[in-house]
């Protein structure tokens, strides 16, 4: 069995530097595709280059697959059965649901994926629990407030009462294992990811948009040329008159990021008094330690694959890994052993339950898991 299996590796890895047979191709694609509903084809023209490589795997799995959030979404994970990437020794290999890893995680009990929830809390201080399943309407400042089934938010106020509305705050709140979605007064939409936070007026007047935020989320802001929108993190501001990006700040990252779709924005280091001017594809990070770095031609996908509901792994360490699923799927993580070089490649839905998450992981044989209600054991 381990003799096939380096066999395979082989064969992969001549797939990847373009020195592969067609004879060797068409066995690599038999054994690739066992136990699939639909063959994957393994195209002539595949990239040599390694990012590249990686890129076109994504794009034809997602080329397949219609992304939308269903309760059973057995597509995705036949793709990530199909397929996970894994890092090892600098070259990358494929793991198929049929990997002979099947010990490697043990579980007891099933831990069930995030959902549409989030709180409220009003002017007063009074708290509304909000979910996808619960119709209801209130008046803050001057705005109407609709919560309607789906997990959406919206504050609705009258162009002429915009400027006369009393200016009150709200904030919006989603805790681990949740997500939400709002449109604010001016027409802005934002998705609020797990364990995040949003501080915003009930209606917008004066010169200036602003709203507060912690964990993650993404702006779709509305363009009113007299009046910047900024997005205020703990440790930067981003500046806007309309555009499209997603601002991680979660407090216990080391970088905070600002990724920029559509438009362009101001990213303000705010304790160093730095700032950066992003285009579309660009990336800013901010580190813990004062670093203020511009990416070019990041993979804008990677920063909404939460949004559009799945994982997107991109050469990351299971600690960054299992830091994302926990705020997802509300589970305390443990490690024991070193983590070190256990780097992951791969896309799985955020709407499958955790043990079959950790069972796809595992199929890499870098790591194994134990569970224990909400606590999930890495082991190496």
């Amino acid at each position: 069995m381990e003799h096939q299996d380096a066999y395979y590796r082989e064969l992969a890895a001549k797939w990847q530097n373009g020195t592969i047979t067609p004879q060797e191709k068409r066995i690599l694609e038999e054994w690739y595709n066992q136990g699939q509903d639909e063959p994957v084809h393994i195209p002539a023209h595949f990239a040599k280059g390694e990012e590249e490589h990686k890129r076109r795997m994504l794009a034809g799995i997602r080329k397949k697959i219609t992304i939308q959030k269903k309760p059973l979404l057995r597509y995705w994970y036949a793709a990530a059965a199909i397929l996970l990437l894994c890092s090892i020794a600098g070259g990358y290999w494929l793991i198929t649901g049929r990997s002979r890893s099947t010990e490697a995680f043990t579980h007891n009990g099933s831990v069930t994926p995030g959902t549409d929830k989030a709180s409220l809390t009003l002017a007063d201080g009074s708290v509304i629990t909000l979910d996808s399943n619960t119709n209801k309407v209130l008046q803050q400042g001057g705005s109407k407030v609709i919560n309607s089934a789906g997990g959406q938010l919206t504050y609705q106020v009258a162009g002429q009462d915009q400027d006369n509305a009393l200016l009150v705050f709200n904030t919006l709140a989603t805790p681990r294992g949740g997500q939400y979605k709002l449109t604010l007064p001016d027409g802005s939409r934002v998705w609020l990811n797990a364990a995040s936070s949003i501080r915003f007026p009930t209606a917008f007047a004066g010169q200036e948009r602003k709203v507060e935020v912690s964990g993650e989320a993404y702006f779709e802001v509305a363009k009113v040329a007299s009046m910047p929108f900024r997005v205020v993190t703990k440790g930067m501001t981003v500046e806007v008159l309309g555009t499209h990006f997603n601002v991680n700040a979660y407090e216990d990252d080391l970088e905070n990021s600002t990724t920029l779709m559509e438009g362009r924005v101001k990213v303000i280091a705010n304790a160093i008094h730095a700032e950066q001017l992003l285009q579309p594809g660009q990336q800013s990070k901010l580190g813990k330690d004062g670093s203020f770095r511009l990416l070019s031609n990041v993979d804008v996908e990677e920063a909404l694959a939460w949004k559009n509901g799945y994982f997107q792994f991109n050469g990351e360490n299971i600690r960054s890994v299992m830091k994302k699923l926990a705020r997802w799927y509300d589970v305390d993580v443990e490690f024991r052993g070193n983590m070190d070089g256990k780097d992951f490649e791969g896309t799985i839905s955020r709407f499958e339950r955790i043990d079959e998450v950790l069972r796809i992981l595992s199929m890499t044989g870098l790591v194994h898991f134990k569970t224990d209600g909400r606590r999930i054991i890495v082991m190496t």
